[in-house]
This record gives structure tokens, C-alpha cells and sequence, in this order.
């Protein structure tokens, strides 16, 4: 899935404690239909797509590890270049559709139902490239993840983590009045645990990379115009024209920062 979370949690205990990890077997499908069937999952596809092509990140024959890989959209067009695929989730309804994805493009996939905490040992090896791809925020302790991301990337390898973005969730907070919490959630999405846990500082993201011996490649905020533009002048000029203007100001200063989701694309230094 792309949202991770401890595998002994249950939807009660989500409701009822917000710090424990999030998991998404009871909104698999609504994630099918409100997100991945949209206009902004399909721009969050677009903009992988483009960073990894920008990059030219070698796509034939690398192993790629889908932590938290959910339905595998991504992963999918990863495997049409080339690419041999494992996939993890915690969630076995989001898993279940994973397989369904693939099989129906009769590509092989390696998946497991296992939490990010437990990749260390379902997943040994170390990989061309890891995906981990709205995760982190939904963790009780994001920061104590990625070092389990790193060690799974292989010397020259590349982590591709995209992670729910504290500035663009507090302008869209102040946009939506919230002007006494801007760092607040939504109170209703709060309470019924669909809310992200850990809206994170992309600089500080950056700053434990480096420390765990990555330098950040591309750094690209998602939905930066897309969350922010009126429903009403999104519907006048066009999808296509807000999917090309968001493509082209998420890679630029300082609007990259208020994207919904930042994009990081960290090459592991030999």
C-alpha cells in the first residue's frame, strides 16, 4: 500500500490511539476509487515518472523493494521497463490487489505481507532501488524508519521516498482558516484515522539522508498547485494544463515546498 503501518494495530485501536501505525485494510477500496482513480493520484503517478526519467535511473533488470508498496501502481510501471519487483505491505487487502494488478499484466511480482519494521528479515538483501512511497507519515517513529530503508539500498543504489509534507499541510490549513492550528489535522480525519500521524520537514528528512550516507538527487514537491487552485479554475483551464503547471513548479524554489508531498529521489554514496 502506500501507507504503511505496525501489523498488530487494528482499525479500534487507530480510532481510539493515534500513535500507533496505521493500517489500511479497511480502506483499500476507497483508496482504489479516491485517490489512485483521480486526477491527483494519476498527477502523483505523473511526477514519479518524470523524476525517475530525468534521472535516467536504470530501469532493465534492476531489483526494485516496494515497502509499503500498496496497490503497486508505480511499481507496475517499473516492472513494464524492466524492472524485477518485490512488494510488502502491511495491509493483505491492499496486497491482494497488488497481485490482481500484476497478474492482469501477466508480470511476476514477489509479495509479502509484512509491516516496514519487519523488512529487515523478510527482505535481506539489499536492493538497486527502494520505494517507500507515503509511509513515513503514518509512523509513530518516521526518523527510526529510514534507517531501515537505507540498509536495504545497495551502495550506489537509489531510495525513492515520497513523504506527506508539513508545509504545504500547514498552508492548506491556513487556507482552510485553520489559522489558530496550522499544524493541526482535520478533527473529523483525526479522529476516524485517516489523517497522516507526521506531516514531516523535507529539510529535515535531507539532513538524516545525509547522515545515513545519501545525497538527495531530485527534490520535487507534488501537488504544489493542484491542492491549492479552486476546484472552479482547476474544471476551467483543464487537468492537463494544472498537471503540466504542477510538474514544472514542483521542482522549483520556493513553491516545491508547498506541495501536499515532497518526492526525493537519494542516491546512496558508495
Amino acid at each position: 500500500m502506500t501507507h504503511d503501518s505496525a501489523d498488530h494495530s487494528s482499525l479500534e485501536a487507530a480510532h481510539k490511539h493515534l500513535t500507533v501505525d496505521r493500517n489500511f485494510d479497511d480502506l483499500a477500496a476507497r483508496f482504489s476509487r479516491t485517490i489512485y482513480a483521480t486526477p491527483r493520484g494519476q498527477l502523483r503517478l505523473l511526477a514519479l515518472a518524470q523524476d525517475f526519467s530525468d534521472l535516467a535511473i536504470p530501469l532493465e533488470g534492476a531489483t526494485v523493494l516496494d515497502i509499503g508498496g500498496g496497490q503497486g501502481q508505480f511499481s507496475l510501471q517499473l516492472a513494464k521497463q524492466g524492472a524485477n519487483i518485490s512488494l510488502c505491505d502491511v495491509s493483505q487487502e491492499m496486497l491482494t490487489l497488488a497481485q490482481d494488478l500484476f497478474a492482469a499484466e501477466n508480470i511476476p511480482v514477489n509479495s509479502q505481507c509484512c509491516s516496514l519494521q519487519a523488512t529487515d528479515s523478510v527482505f535481506p538483501h539489499e536492493y538497486d532501488i527502494v520505494l517507500n512511497h507515503a509511509v513515513l507519515e503514518w509512523l509513530e517513529h518516521p526518523f527510526d524508519a529510514l534507517t531501515q530503508l537505507a540498509a536495504r539500498v545497495r551502495p550506489d543504489g537509489w531510495l525513492s521516498l515520497m513523504f506527506y509534507n508539513l508545509h504545504g499541510h500547514e498552508w492548506r490549513q491556513l487556507m482552510n482558516g485553520r489559522t489558530h492550528a496550522p499544524k493541526g489535522a482535520n478533527p473529523r480525519l483525526r479522529r476516524e484515522g485517516n489523517a497522516p500521524q507526521h506531516p514531516l520537514d523535507p529539510d529535515a528528512i535531507e539532513q538524516a539522508l545525509t547522515q545515513l550516507g545519501f545525497s538527495v538527487r531530485r527534490w520535487r514537491g507534488i501537488r504544489c498547485i493542484h491542492d491549492h487552485m479552486h476546484q472552479k479554475i482547476r474544471e476551467r483551464i483543464g487537468q492537463e494544463a494544472v498537471n503540466k503547471s504542477d510538474l514544472e513548479v514542483g521542482l522549483q524554489e520556493p513553491y516545491r515546498r508547498l506541495g501536499r508531498y515532497v518526492h526525493f529521489l537519494a542516491q546512496r554514496n558508495p
